[in-house]
């Protein structure tokens, strides 16, 4: 008799707060017409079979066989599909899950191919329970969406995170995303406003509402963060710091700074220099 036990380790393991709200198997047939659309929660699509392709925003991704594409919230997207070779997909809806990503848009794709076979059983088994809803499906359907992720991050290292469930607008969800990738320029309200086509106004009393905080706020929160890396990571001037993070003067970074973080710039640098 051989035997072979394996201890798995005494590492802590993190809560997974995402959720599991629907999966859905859809087949492109002739009579199927597509339009640009979004959710307020995170779609991760498999492809079972087939070609075409997803319009995310303004970028066009192609897709084929064994594709899986994740979706964030408020992302606009719809999918076409090669009249001869049909797409054959399933699409989960998450909330609370957040995909991080360098793009404009909050997407990422991966090939699971290598790992189709465990990628597949995770939206079969999802379906089927959610089909049979037999004792303890919610549960299970949960923990197979866990699985499903976890693989995922395994195969691309892609990078994700919790964040708490929200009805968002997707003009508040435009102006954030506006604000993060250009908060190094010179962002006004009125600039935002007319970025997602609605009122200053509408748009600073749905930002507050959801994000807790105006969006100028929210705006100078993200470049003291900026500020903070490049005062720990790099030699550069406090002047050109400020320039870098949208300041208009160094002396107003001082100022707010100060004002934010409760010590000067320079302060904060000599206290957590990595360098």
């Amino acid at each position: 008799m051989s035997s072979r036990k394996m201890n798995l380790g005494n590492k802590a393991l993190p809560e997974l707060s995402f959720r599991l709200l629907s999966i859905s198997s859809s087949k492109f047939e002739d009579d199927w017409t597509s339009y640009p659309h979004s959710h307020r929660f995170t779609e991760i699509f498999f492809i079972k079979s087939g070609t075409g392709y997803m319009q995310i925003e303004n970028e066009t991704i192609p897709v084929k066989a064994d594709s899986l594409v994740l979706i964030g919230a408020q992302v606009l997207h719809t999918e076409f599909s090669n009249s001869s070779d049909p797409l054959d997909y399933y699409v989960l809806g998450v909330e609370g899950l957040k995909i991080n990503t360098d793009r404009p848009a909050e997407y990422s794709v991966v090939n699971s191919s290598a790992n189709s076979s465990s990628i597949r059983l995770c939206f079969e088994s999802i379906l089927r329970e959610m089909h049979n809803k037999k004792t303890c499906y919610e549960e299970i359907c949960q923990h197979y969406l866990a699985i499903l992720i976890l693989l995922i991050y395994r195969k691309d290292h892609v990078s994700y995170e919790l964040v708490e469930p929200q009805n968002s607008s997707r003009e508040c969800h435009k102006a954030r995303r506006y604000i993060e990738d250009n908060y190094h320029s010179k962002i006004t309200l009125d600039l935002l406003a007319d970025n997602c086509n609605i009122t200053k106004y509408y748009l600073s009393h749905q930002f507050t509402e959801l994000y807790g905080k105006s969006p100028i706020a929210y705006l100078t929160e993200v470049r003291i963060s900026a500020a903070k890396d490049l005062l720990t990571t790099t030699s550069y001037s406090i002047e050109e710091i400020a320039g870098s993070t949208g300041f208009s003067s160094s002396s107003y970074f001082s100022q707010t700074f100060q004002k934010i973080c409760h010590v000067s710039p320079q302060q904060y640098r000599k206290m957590h220099i990595v360098l």
